[in-house]
């Protein structure tokens, strides 16, 4: 039982404690809102502190740990450029995000906006933490520190204290219950492991690499690497309900980002993490959140995963574009072939409403190639013998005490070289006894005069001028050389530094451009050898690919030291192992290496390998044969690649084939659904000039017949008018006339005749008279004349 819950051990703390700790009493009038406030360090009065957990007022099955923040907006601090736009930030509890982007878009900004609690909707019951680089350190042990170093142990044991003050005072008015509080507070204590907190501390820092030595110095006596490690520790100890990492695998060895892989995977609360190693990514994250277009993108699975999808959508997208953008010429053209055509006016219509509708719906955006980054390393002059070569050598600070064995390596032109081992065996003294900064302590090392060595410290960031643009520092460093401004941009252009990056302060550019510079820098003396400590730190994906690239086609030596597993077996042909006696090993592989140069850390782990006394000739032989094996994977991948680019080009022919036949098919269809209903609108056309023919004709006819009845009408009302008038004619004709109609017949006389007498008005006298001349004059035929005349004479 801890001592402060018994009776005699709170009198004990009260009397160690002193007037310093006694808690004000309520007392009338002086009523104490639990939920707000906490008591401070004075004897008469209370301060606000901070509000009370939620865990020790609230039922903790209720509190929701997720994460949800709606339209986010964040800019970088300084130069207030906008880095993400009304985006989303959300996360979910028990998840581990990978925080991915390229160097320079807010990555790290914004692990240091959420953790600074300036976020509107973010909860503020949430116990987040951001691991900062270093700690400020003390005179504590390492354990002592970490065990230590969560407030909250303290605030409960202080809180603890407060409640069992508040249940001797009888006279504190107060409005919650202190034993239900207490019990609250120790069931928070059993959650966070105060009672374990030195075992768990032990475990953890003996997990990141702190040997029985380390963990007994002093966090103030430790390097800056370590202190970096200490500061991890300590968040991983806390375990604060929402993790923030920025790349935790910096200072750590491979059995320390082993460790850190296993604890992460089984971290039940929420983490962020930001790195560069892809293999740590791949191995811990379960889900990916990568900054683009100043917006958070949310991918599920690992590293591996979110790239697989990623190109797929862009695919994906790209065929949606193509497809969306073929449709819309396809509707512009037919807008524009038969906007004039009546009969293609509904067609029409209809086209132009499609075509406003998918850009009021937004029309899918053209996926941007991405710009990948290139530099190259100038190429080396020609050296003749090996660049360095090391026999027997031994060394150690103390000739006492010997940290490198028996050490013999040959250095050329054509290694690629990893050298691996545990923090602090020797590996950046190893290097350093190459550039010759240090002497061995016994054996030889004979260094080519003629050969030009460049060295990438782990620490390059801190020898460069913030103040001065990089072709100030190029020309500043190597004034010897009295380099001309265009000769510094054009070195520096190797880099992918062009533009304004060259004539930027360097303490303005991003943490990839800055060790640009330093490439730059270290490579303008045109090196027959690279020496790299630590390469990646500091870097982005995006960047280490460059690099990548760039060392493959150097065609000078590569010594190497990295942790950064996918980049040693991207570039590495040989490994050198130094191991914790110091003795050290050449490899062709990389886990024979690891096994050798970490056996002591991996203590579940049987050493499957004895020593080998194999001679150097034998190392050389398989050197050549595992030389000759890449090579002829090499050529078998550019095969592969070959095929798959022929493969990839044919069968994007056949999808651009495939489209042209489909758009194709698609315009035919159009035309002949088009002469389908010019056809269908024709027929229309022509029933419909039928039909008006008809009725037209329908209705002529009825005018017609109408006409010919009133036609009929007019002319019976003349025969009537005639049949009148003739009979009126007859009724006032003369008497000879008369007789001569009656006695036609029978004197065979024309009835014209009679009417020619009738109508030059010949009366009863007048036909007496008239002679044979006479008639014939009014036009009659003779036969006519004498049969008139001798009918008259009768009458």
């Amino acid at each position: 039982i801890p001592e402060h819950t018994t009776p005699a051990g709170r009198k004990m703390a009260k009397k160690k404690r002193g007037n310093k700790g006694k808690r004000a009493k309520g007392g009338k009038g002086k009523k104490f809102d639990e939920t707000k406030k906490v008591f401070g360090n004075t004897e008469d009065d209370y301060e606000k502190v901070e509000k009370v957990p939620l865990y020790l007022v609230d039922d903790m099955a209720s509190i929701n740990r997720d994460v949800v923040v709606e339209g986010l907006d964040m800019v970088e601090p300084g130069s207030g450029k906008l880095l993400l736009a009304k985006t989303r930030l959300k996360l979910s509890r028990g998840r581990r995000y990978g925080l991915c982007g390229k160097n320079g878009i807010g990555k790290t900004t914004l692990l240091k906006l959420v953790a600074s609690g300036n976020l509107k909707e973010f909860p503020s019951h949430l116990k987040v933490l951001h691991v900062r680089q270093e700690v400020p350190c003390d005179d504590r042990k390492v354990v002592q520190f970490v065990s230590e170093c969560d407030e909250e142990f303290k605030f409960l044991q202080e809180e603890e204290e407060r409640m069992y003050d508040l249940l001797e005072d009888e006279d504190a008015d107060i409005d919650f219950d202190p034993q239900e509080r207490l019990e609250k507070i120790e069931q928070r204590r059993r959650d966070i492991g105060v009672d374990t907190a030195q075992a768990r501390a032990t475990h953890i820092v003996m997990g990141l690499g702190f040997t029985k030595e380390m963990r007994e110095k002093k966090t103030q006596d430790l390097s800056g690497g370590w202190r970096c490690r200490v500061a991890l520790a300590c968040a991983l100890f806390i375990a604060p309900d929402l993790l923030l990492l920025d790349e935790p695998t910096n200072h750590l060895d491979f059995p320390g980002v082993t460790w850190l892989e296993n604890y992460l995977k089984k971290y039940e609360k929420t983490a962020i993490i930001v790195s560069h190693d892809k293999t740590f990514l791949n191995t811990v994250s379960s889900d990916i959140i990568h900054i683009e277009d100043r917006k958070l993108n949310y991918y599920k699975g690992n590293y591996k995963t979110f790239e697989k999808v990623r190109a797929e959508h862009r695919r994906a997208q790209e065929k949606e574009h193509e497809s969306q953008q073929l449709r819309i010429r396809q509707m512009k053209e037919f807008i524009n072939r038969y906007r004039s055509d009546e009969s293609k006016a509904s067609l029409v219509q209809s086209r132009v409403k499609e075509l406003e509708k998918m850009e009021r719906e937004g029309l899918a955006e053209e996926v941007k190639e991405e710009k990948k980054l290139s530099f190259r390393f100038p190429l080396p002059t020609k050296l003749d013998h090996d660049i360095a070569r090391i026999i027997d050598m031994d060394f150690g600070y103390d000739p006492k005490k010997i940290i490198l064995h028996k050490v013999n390596f040959n250095v050329t032109m054509k290694d690629r070289v990893g050298v691996l081992g545990v923090n602090g065996c020797g590996k950046s003294t190893l290097l350093k006894l190459i550039l010759e900064m240090l002497k061995p302590t016994a054996g030889k090392l004979e260094f080519n005069r003629h050969a030009r060595v460049a060295y990438f410290t782990q620490h390059h960031m801190d020898l460069l001028d913030p103040n001065l643009t990089p072709v100030e520092f190029l020309q500043q460093k190597f004034k010897e050389d009295n380099i001309k401004t265009h000769e510094a941009r054009g070195h520096l252009g190797k880099f992918a530094l062009s533009g304004d990056l060259q004539l930027q302060p360097i303490g303005l550019l991003s943490g990839g451009q800055k060790s640009r510079v330093s490439f730059a820098a270290l490579t303008w003396k045109q090196p027959h050898v690279l020496i790299m400590d630590e390469p990646t730190n500091h870097l982005d994906i995006e960047t280490i690919e460059a690099l990548i690239e760039a060392v493959k086609d150097f065609q000078g030596g590569i010594i190497m030291v990295s942790h950064d597993q996918y980049f040693l077996e991207s570039i590495a042909e040989e490994f050198w192992g130094i191991n914790e006696k110091g003795e050290t090993k050449s490899f062709l592989d990389l886990d024979e290496a690891k096994e050798f140069s970490y056996a002591s850390c991996f203590e579940e782990k049987e050493k499957q390998k004895k020593s080998s006394d194999s001679k150097r000739s034998q190392i050389k032989q398989n050197k050549k044969k595992r030389q000759q094996e890449a090579k002829a994977r090499q050529r078998e991948r550019e095969a592969q690649l070959e095929k798959e680019r022929q493969e990839q080009e044919q069968k994007e022919a056949e999808e651009k084939e495939e489209k042209a036949r489909l758009a194709k098919e698609a315009f035919m269809k159009e035309i002949e659904e088009s002469e389908k209903q010019k056809e269908a609108e024709e027929k229309a056309r022509k029933e419909k000039e039928d039909r008006e023919r008809a009725e037209r004709e329908a209705a002529e006819a009825a005018k017609a017949k109408v006409e010919e009845a009133k036609r009929k009408a007019e002319e019976d009302a003349k025969k009537a008018a005639a049949a009148a008038k003739a009979k009126e004619q007859a009724a006032a004709e003369p008497e000879t006339l008369k007789k001569l109609t009656a006695a036609a017949k029978e004197f065979k006389i024309d009835i014209a005749a009679i009417q020619v007498l009738r109508d030059n008005e010949i009366d009863d006298d007048d036909i007496g008279d008239l002679s044979k001349a006479d008639l014939k004059e009014l036009g009659l035929k003779m036969a006519q004349v004498l049969r008139i005349l001798k009918a008259a004479k009768t009458f």
